[in-house]
């Protein structure tokens, strides 16, 4: 057991020119490029035992690369990298793991089974299942993180998962660790408990942890010391007791940032622009009913798996399989076809932005116009399509929403997030829908991409767009809704049909603790 924990709240001086002495983690003088493309200049980092540190940074600010680098996926054009006094090549990348947003775990074996999983050869037999389950229940306890070892991974929570992908990485002799989004598609109940459990995992068993989030709250709860990445560069290193929310987001975008409440000042007037009656889909929807009015923001709030996929392919024209009626401005549409739908007045900005939501290996330009090249203006004679006029339809959207991209021909998924979601919005509004439908609109992205999106939602509801918002981040729900539904297991649990939120209501009821209307 490691008993080296390094004081909370210190800053420390860094024998920069022997990384390989000190004790943790040590990056010195790291650089790298892609070409043209300099994506980190001169970071140098200390990663203590025992602490927890956090780094924050904007999309595309140089976090994942430098992340790669430290696991050893990714070399740095110079610099130097030490872990425990180990080179990386020379054992010191056994010490460390990453914990992804998105888990490595297979759904249809038990928790043993995973563990085992690339670790031994021919059929694993019961004893060595049963070894590994006791191995797995000690180092769960040591841990403080309840674990059953034969348990499927299907039927355990997001929150266990989790758990278990940070066992796993322990057991396999990890001594710091990675977390990328750790909160992600927690429910509000379990981001508290998740949050304490890596305090522990630091102060207790001393293990080095880097907890990449863009939730600044979650920072000043669990770490110790931050860093703060801007342009390729740590601009700001600071011990966590020394910094406010509003200085932390000053440092990553170079500016001033109000996530306030974006309600609207009164009660909506408009008429009843989308209403849901009955709509079901088969093990994911049932029996949802709901309605928006123009102008007016309903939030679905709810963790990610109890249904938001399905409402998402419902209004999308992608849920072959659902019933029920679906009502855009009184009339009743065909939900089996994506045309239909948008020509009805419905605008959808999917949750996989890079999946549903582009083209990765088109240009801008040609995903900025898949929605609109067979009518004018981009439809010329003959249904002859311009790619001056293409070009022209890109820059002017690009200008809008402050893309950046060398040119309308960049490739979409050559963008980072916050940039990607521009793209997807800028060709999502450009119709001017009616009805927007938005799904986890900020997921992954920096302070600054949030509230440009945001504002940009504010904005289309004030020119009196009926839009529904689903998302699992609280924040972003109680911000931005007029009226706000719980969706839990595929049914509309709880409805708040005013503000300000009960935030601790609504939390509870997105865990299933309450099926109550409030």
């Amino acid at each position: 057991m490691v008993t080296a924990v390094s004081p909370a709240g210190t800053t420390d001086t860094l024998d920069i020119e022997s990384p390989g002495h000190a004790e943790g983690v040590v990056m010195h003088g790291i650089h790298r490029s892609f070409g043209e493309n300099v994506v980190l200049r001169d970071v140098s980092l200390h990663i203590h035992p025992g602490e927890v540190y956090a780094l924050l940074g904007e999309n595309g600010a140089g976090k994942s690369t430098l992340m790669r680098i430290l696991t050893g996926l990714l070399p740095p054009d110079t610099g130097d990298i030490a872990v425990d006094g180990l080179p990386l090549a020379a054992g010191g990348r056994d010490r460390i793991a990453m914990v992804h947003q998105h888990f490595m775990l297979v759904p249809s074996m038990t928790v043993a089974e995973n563990f085992l999983l690339g670790r031994s050869r021919g059929v694993v037999g019961r004893s060595r299942l049963r070894r590994m389950g006791e191995d797995i229940a000690a180092l769960a306890d040591d841990a403080g993180l309840a674990c059953t070892p034969d348990a499927r991974v299907e039927t355990l929570s997001v929150g266990e998962q989790q758990r278990v992908e940070i066992l796993r990485a322990l057991h396999l002799g990890a001594r710091y660790l990675l977390l990328d989004e750790p909160t992600a598609n927690l429910a509000p109940t379990e981001i508290h408990s998740l949050l304490a459990q890596v305090r522990r995992l630091a102060t207790d068993l001393g293990v080095g942890i880097v907890l990449i989030t863009h939730h600044l709250e979650e920072v000043i709860e669990a770490a110790d010391r931050v860093g703060v990445l801007r342009g390729g560069k740590l601009v700001s290193e600071k011990p966590v007791a020394d910094v406010t929310t509003a200085e932390l987001a000053r440092d990553m975008v170079g500016r001033d940032v109000g996530l306030g409440i974006r309600r609207a000042a009164a009660e909506p007037a408009g008429h009843r622009m989308l209403e849901l009656v009955s709509v079901s889909v088969p093990g994911q929807l049932d029996d949802v009913n709901l309605r928006v009015r123009a102008g007016e923001l309903v939030a679905v709030a709810g963790v990610e798996g109890n249904g938001q996929s399905a409402l998402e392919d419902v209004l999308s024209g992608l849920a072959a399989d659902s019933s029920g009626a679906v009502c855009i401005d009184e009339r009743e549409i065909d939900t089996s076809s994506p045309r239909d739908l948008r020509e009805a007045g419905v605008g959808v900005v999917p949750a996989d932005r890079y999946t549903r939501g582009l083209v990765k290996s088109l240009g801008i330009d040609i995903n900025l116009a898949v929605d609109s090249y067979t009518t004018p203006p981009l439809a010329q004679r003959w249904g002859r399509v311009s790619r001056t006029v293409i070009r022209q339809h890109a820059e002017r959207i690009i200008s809008a929403l402050s893309v950046k991209a060398p040119s309308p021909r960049t490739l979409a998924g050559t963008l980072s997030g916050g940039h990607a979601q521009r793209v997807v919005l800028g060709r999502v509004l450009d119709g001017e829908p009616d009805v927007l439908v938005v799904a986890q609109p900020t997921r992954g992205l920096d302070i600054g991409a949030t509230e440009f999106v945001w504002d940009t939602l504010v904005e289309h509801r004030s020119r009196g767009a009926a839009i529904l918002l689903i998302s699992s981040d609280l924040d972003e729900v109680c911000s931005l809704a007029d009226r706000v539904v719980v969706l839990y297991r595929g049914r509309i649990v709880a409805e708040f049909d005013e503000g300000p939120f009960d935030r601790e209501a609504i939390g509870s009821a997105m865990g299933g603790f309450q099926e109550a209307a409030a």
